[in-house]
C-alpha cells in the first residue's frame, strides 16, 4: 500500500504580519520545517510540498536535523493560493495523482508539533481498515488535520472550493471515517499570530528539555 503526502505551505501569513514559515522556534528550527521533517521520518512517499510561486523556500532547511544538505521534495507551486486552502490541496493532488497512491496524508506547515509517531499511527489505522474513507486526528470533539484520505476521496479533494480545506469532508456524514484521538491538544496547535508563536517557542523549549 502506497501512501503519499501533501504538505500545505502556501498560506499568506496575514495574521502573523510577515512570512511565518521561516520564523524560528529555536536557533536553526524553522516553523515550516518541523512538520515536514516529521512527515519525512514517517515514511510517506512521495511528499509534495505546495508553496506560493514566489516563495524562496529558505524555511525548508532545518539546521537541527543533522542533515548536511537540503532534502529533496517535490515542489508544487500554487498560482491561485489566494483563493483558499482548497486550491493548495488541488495543486498537491494534481502533482501526486500520477504516482497512483492508495491514499494521501494532508498535513499543514504551521503545525510544528505534529510527530512522526502520530502520523505513523494514522497510517497504521488505515492499513487495518483500508475501506475507511479517511482517518483524521482528533482532540476533544474536534476532528482535524493531519488527516489521511483514501483514494475513494480523491475526486472530492480535487473539487474542493474555498478556504475551509478538507474539514468539510471530515464532518460530512456522506463518508465513513475514523478519528484517532490524542490527549495532547498542543500537538495540533496552528501558529497564526505572534502570541501563538511565543507560546510555541515555550512549548518547544519544554519539549526539548524533557527529551534530554
Amino acid at each position: 500500500m502506497r501512501i503519499g503526502a501533501i504538505y500545505l505551505a502556501a498560506g499568506f501569513s496575514r495574521r502573523m504580519g510577515e512570512a511565518k514559515l521561516p520564523l524560528e522556534l529555536a536557533p536553526g528550527a524553522t516553523l515550516g520545517s518541523r512538520g515536514l521533517l516529521e512527515v519525512r521520518r514517517s515514511g510517506f512517499q512521495p511528499i509534495v510540498v505546495v508553496v506560493r510561486p514566489e516563495d524562496p523556500l529558505l524555511w525548508l532547511y532545518d539546521g537541527t536535523a543533522g542533515l548536511d544538505r537540503l532534502p529533496k521534495f517535490r515542489i508544487a507551486p500554487c498560482k491561485d493560493a489566494n483563493k483558499g486552502m482548497s486550491r493548495s490541496i488541488r495543486a498537491g493532488m494534481q502533482a501526486l495523482l500520477p504516482e497512483e497512491p492508495d491514499a494521501v496524508l494532508i498535513a499543514l506547515a504551521d503545525q510544528p508539533f505534529v510527530s512522526a509517531s502520530l502520523l505513523r499511527r494514522l497510517a497504521s489505522v488505515f492499513r487495518k481498515d483500508p475501506a475507511a474513507d479517511f482517518v483524521a486526528s482528533g482532540y476533544g470533539d474536534v476532528s482535524a488535520p493531519p488527516a489521511l484520505f483514501n483514494k475513494t476521496m480523491f475526486d472530492r479533494l480535487c473539487r474542493l472550493e474555498g478556504d475551509a480545506g478538507a474539514r468539510a469532508l471530515l464532518r460530512s456524514t456522506e463518508f465513513r471515517g475514523k478519528v484517532v484521538r490524542y490527549a495532547a491538544e498542543w500537538a495540533f496547535v496552528d501558529i497564526d499570530t505572534k502570541e501563538q508563536l511565543e507560546k510555541a517557542r515555550l512549548i518547544w523549549s519544554q519539549v526539548q528539555t524533557r527529551a534530554r
